[in-house]
């Protein structure tokens, strides 16, 4: 019996997706876990992926198009069968389409990380033939796209022999391949002699939603350079500690986020934010991080930072940049955040001003700890200055808080 593929619902605030490309054309075999299509929501692109095993009778909407969840998009089913009468009614299923994210094992989940830079063409001939199928990982399908490696000639050391993200990594180390340029970042000419470069889905809604944040929120700064000479003295002994704990390495950011947390909870006007006829004081405090991607900015959310410890922290936000480089990310790791850190840093920025994360009342902006004179004592002796900006939300946030 024929079965629906659906368009899932991705996140608690979900309600529609738009079709970015179908890996797979009508008429071509599949099997369960294989991904189908790419669709992007107004917060992450994500690899949706087949249910059941068959062959792809009828794609019933095509790229570009943007769908209500839970709606039909297309039938899987045997050689010949016919597609039901119903394929056309939106909404037809009550039940969406199990959803979480990639991870390597034998059995594939319904949704796994996007794989953006991964020809349609390679996903097809992937699928075409079971007999000669290669079992591997969405993950690794993307990163063998990205550095040219091709699948048949590895061994896999995941369950079930499936090739995972090691196997391609250690491929590439043993044949360096120069990775492309992002589509994105390419101009293209016109006859006026004039680049141009396409606008990204990401980039047009970063676009709108800096504007509206910009417009909608009577920004204020706060400057202030400070003393870090404790805090660089913090990070050198916790530094062996954490990594022996977790196998990462403490980063100021993690530093910083957990004293943030910690002071959010004393001022929980600044983890609040504005509605039109109350403040909202958030129950939870959610630390957002800034994460510089090729083809914009991302936020993931380190939930509840004043109830984890140091080492928790570092672990979680080391994974959560990781994955969003990879685009790995689910839709709840990237909401409900109450307040945001944006470390410019370690690119050698003195200090710079943030833009409010909507709806967030507030973002700290960190710049490089350097040496610099400081005057102790009447004396000018040298020691490490970090400048913080604040940038806070006027209509609820004041400059003595």
């Amino acid at each position: 019996m024929a079965k629906k593929v659906i368009m899932p619902k991705l996140g608690l605030t979900m309600e529609e997706g738009v079709i970015n490309k179908w890996m797979v054309k009508e008429g071509d075999r599949i099997e369960k876990g294989d991904t189908v299509f790419e669709v992007a929501t107004d917060k992450v692109n994500m690899e949706v992926e087949a249910p059941a095993s068959g062959v792809l009778l009828k794609i019933l909407a095509g790229e570009g198009e943007t769908i209500p969840i839970t709606q039909t998009v297309a039938w899987i089913g045997e050689e010949g069968e016919e597609v039901p009468e119903e394929e056309a009614a939106p909404g037809g299923e009550t039940e969406p389409a199990e959803v979480r994210e990639e991870k390597e094992v034998e059995t594939p989940p319904a949704v796994s990380a996007p794989a953006e830079s991964t020809p349609p063409t390679q996903k097809k001939e992937e699928a075409a033939a079971p007999a000669g199928r290669v079992k591997a990982s969405p993950l690794a399908k993307k990163l063998a796209a990205q550095y040219g490696v091709d699948l048949s000639t590895l061994k896999g050391s995941g369950p079930g022999g499936r090739i995972v993200r090691d196997d391609v990594e250690k491929a590439r180390e043993e044949k360096p391949v120069e990775e492309p340029a992002p589509v994105s970042e390419r101009p293209v000419p016109t006859e006026e002699g004039v680049a141009r470069i396409p606008l990204s889905r990401m980039r047009r809604i970063i676009a709108q939603r800096m504007q509206e944040s910009f417009q909608n929120k009577p920004h204020f700064s706060i400057r202030q350079e400070i003393h870090a000479g404790a805090l660089v003295d913090l990070r050198g002994r916790l530094l062996p500690v954490i990594e022996k704990q977790t196998g990462k390495r403490l980063t100021y950011t993690d530093l910083i986020v957990k004293m943030v947390a910690r002071a959010l909870d004393e001022y929980p006007l600044v983890n609040a934010h504005y509605t039109p006829d109350a403040i909202q004081m958030n129950t939870k405090v959610n630390v957002g991080v800034a994460v510089a991607l090729d083809d914009g900015l991302i936020v993931p959310v380190v939930h509840n930072a004043n109830r984890k410890g140091l080492a928790e922290i570092t672990s979680e936000i080391h994974d959560l940049s990781e994955r969003a480089r990879e685009g790995k990310l689910i839709p709840e790791e990237i909401s409900g955040g109450t307040f945001t850190v944006s470390n410019l840093g370690m690119f050698g920025v003195d200090d710079f001003t943030a833009v409010i994360n909507a709806p967030e009342s507030a973002i700290l902006a960190c710049g490089a700890i350097k040496k610099k004179p400081y005057v102790k004592d009447d004396a000018v002796v040298p020691a490490s200055m970090l400048t913080l900006t604040l940038s806070a939300d006027h209509r609820i946030v004041d400059g003595s808080v």
